[in-house]
């Protein structure tokens, strides 16, 4: 048999023994000793990025889940991102949820992932917003705007949501490098979004392209409120002066 050969079956073995043929030649407690090992590795990584989401299952439950994982992932990166983004997508992709499973899982895991994206992306300090109501816009790289059908930020073992109740953030990451959320009305939601889509607009284009979403409110009023809230947000650090790149 190859190496190649050999190799995958190995791996194989230790991702799913109970579905694989045991590698020949190779003892079997020193099998266990690797994939324990493996194993261990890659769900303490998972474990981390996942606290929330861990705390509502037993410990033999979400190791289960973990199994499952585990036996069809392909390693493509050592980076600790990695693995909870292959975790993200097994969720979203090839997981079938059981009974036991919260109905807002795949929001809840979304929202931690970000959380950890967030704390890790790099981004450039952007430049201040010296004149709002004359100056190109754009959101601050370090922010993302997301609209959930479940308050994932709001749960835990003591409040997990059976009934949808839609939730709009801004997750974000201020200059002290903490991750941060701020919850939003759908008016700033819509804001935020068109800014992050189309960054290098001005107050008055932000405005013009709103309007046609809420006819019901005047435009002076529209222009006076968009440019309170993007005030509010450039004072933080997550509205900035557009950088063409």
């Amino acid at each position: 048999m190859k190496f190649q050969q050999v190799q995958h079956q190995f791996v194989a073995y230790l991702r799913s023994p109970q579905q694989n043929e045991k590698p020949a030649d190779v003892d079997q407690e020193r099998l266990d000793v690797y994939r324990e090992l493996l194993f261990n590795n890659v769900s303490g990584f998972v474990s981390s990025a996942f606290p929330v989401l861990k705390s509502l299952y037993t410990e033999q439950v979400w190791e289960q889940r973990l199994q499952l994982f585990f036996a069809g992932y392909r390693c493509e990166s050592p980076f600790f991102l990695s693995i909870a983004m292959s975790f993200l997508d097994f969720l979203q992709d090839h997981y079938e949820a059981q009974a036991d499973d919260p109905v807002f899982m795949l929001e809840l895991a979304h929202y931690e992932w970000l959380e950890l994206e967030l704390a890790t992306r790099k981004g450039e300090a952007g430049l201040a917003v010296m004149d709002l109501k004359q100056q190109a816009l754009q959101l601050s790289e370090l922010a993302s705007v997301q609209a959930y059908q479940y308050p994932v930020h709001k749960i835990c073992v003591e409040f997990q949501p059976t009934e949808a109740e839609a939730s709009f953030l801004l997750i974000h990451r201020n200059s002290d490098d903490e991750v941060k959320f701020i919850a939003l009305n759908q008016l700033t939601t819509l804001l935020l979004q068109v800014l992050a889509q189309q960054p290098g607009l001005t107050l008055t284009e932000l405005v013009e392209q709103l309007s046609p979403y809420v006819p019901q409110l005047d435009p002076t009023q529209l222009l006076s409120g968009a440019e309170q809230i993007l005030l509010n947000f450039a004072e933080k650090g997550i509205v900035h002066a557009f950088q063409a790149g």
